[in-house]
């Protein structure tokens, strides 16, 4: 996944400034060229008359072609870390009417633009920008006319002469991985049904890999599969050993306050968006000091590289499947007020993994208690995450 094309540069600069053994370590194992990185987007224009308009860190080389059915103009890139946050922003009424991006695979990375109607590229080049650090990349299109359109469209793969080859890297399957909370001495919370945090969550994410399973497009893996301590740190090691796609914590916490009950889905934050997020991230990140472990100590000029390089990139993906959690779980399951919240949970960690944790419900409260123990409710809840991440991962799919 791109993700990790950014850590290879990340490990790099982390033994520049003193990262140590264990960055240096896996630093070696790390081959991936500099990835550029492309952190401004904008379409400006109309019907006859279209920009795009895309920023990069650095030069990058491109190609355009157009695809028909539906009409697309495609932009091939090496390989890039897209930091653009495209949600909730609309598009001006011209011949684009959609924008998707992210890797083809382990080369190339792709821009997408869905057309309104035929089109054409008058222009295409990558400009410097006079007094910064950045190439600016400028795709302008006019209207066109079906059948000059459809001269244009790159004839199919399947008409040329070709012999056979490998499956491309990008039809590898995504790896999720779910992330059973607490385990073996570590017990996390107890309701007062006597419901225990760790088998809850057991339970649940079992459920999650027999869903998965049967979705071919899909490899799930789980922290743990029995009750064993695993630790923090090691939790977070084995999603980045397994390179996922995608990393779920699963949890089932205890409040005092028994009143509030309710799904909950946090994403990474060093500041915590409420009190109830801060309090709840630090009693998770004592999990290893309750088994007897010590915390792991990061220097801070590594932390500084991480957050800064990859960790900007990766939050606005974990963002956007905790946005799609909610739509697909508020209809489904009892989800508590605003409930998509940050704080600084040490399993979410992983700079290059798109990370969530779901509390699931609070076993605290007698009727998040008797819900979580439910196999309708469990199914309920898995059937709803499952589609969550079908849609995080659509555009993806599409570009297969």
């Amino acid at each position: 996944m791109l993700f990790r094309s950014a850590f290879a540069l990340i490990l790099t600069l982390c033994l520049l400034f003193g990262g140590g053994g264990r960055i240096a370590a896996l630093a070696a194992q790390e081959t991936a060229p500099e990835p550029a990185i492309a952190f401004a987007a904008r379409v400006v224009g109309d019907k006859t008359r279209t920009r795009l308009i895309v920023d990069f860190n650095r030069d990058v080389e491109f190609e355009t072609w157009f695809l028909a059915e539906p009409a697309r103009l495609v932009i091939t890139l090496p390989p890039t870390l897209f930091s653009i946050e495209t949600e909730g922003r609309k598009l001006p009424d011209s011949l684009v009417s959609g924008i998707s991006f992210g890797a083809a695979d382990a080369n190339r990375s792709q821009v997408v633009l869905a057309l309104s109607g035929p089109a054409s590229v008058r222009n295409a080049q990558l400009r410097l920008v006079v007094g910064e650090d950045r190439s600016r990349l400028i795709v302008e299109l006019v209207k066109s006319d079906p059948k000059s359109f459809a001269a244009s469209v790159r004839k199919p793969e399947e008409e040329k002469p070709v012999v056979a080859v490998k499956p491309p890297e990008e039809q590898r399957k995504f790896v999720v991985v779910v992330d059973p909370g607490h385990g073996g001495v570590d017990g996390g919370a107890t309701g007062r049904g006597g419901t225990n945090e760790k088998e809850i969550t057991l339970q649940f994410a079992m459920l999650m890999r027999e869903a998965f399973k049967k979705d071919d497009r899909y490899q799930i893996m789980l922290t743990r599969d029995d009750d064993s301590f695993v630790s923090l740190d090691d939790r977070v090691a084995f999603a980045r050993r397994h390179h996922a796609d995608l990393f779920i914590s699963l949890h089932a916490d205890s409040l005092r306050q028994r009143s509030i009950r309710g799904a909950t889905i946090y994403t990474l934050s060093e500041e915590g968006s409420d009190t109830l997020s801060r309090i709840l991230a630090r009693k998770q990140n004592r999990a290893d000091l309750m088994a007897g472990m010590e915390l792991p100590k990061v220097k801070p000029g590594v932390a500084d590289i991480l957050i800064d390089l990859t960790r900007r990139e990766t939050e606005v993906y974990s963002v956007r499947l905790a946005r799609k959690m909610v739509d697909s779980m508020q209809d489904e399951i009892k989800l508590i007020r605003n409930p998509h919240r940050h704080a600084d949970f040490a399993v979410l960690r992983a700079p290059e993994v798109p990370s969530i944790l779901l509390e699931m419900g609070y076993l605290s409260n007698a009727e998040d208690e008797r819900l979580m123990a439910s196999p309708k409710w469990q199914a309920k809840a898995v059937i709803a995450l499952k589609k969550a991440v079908d849609k995080f991962f659509a555009p993806r799919f599409a570009m297969r």
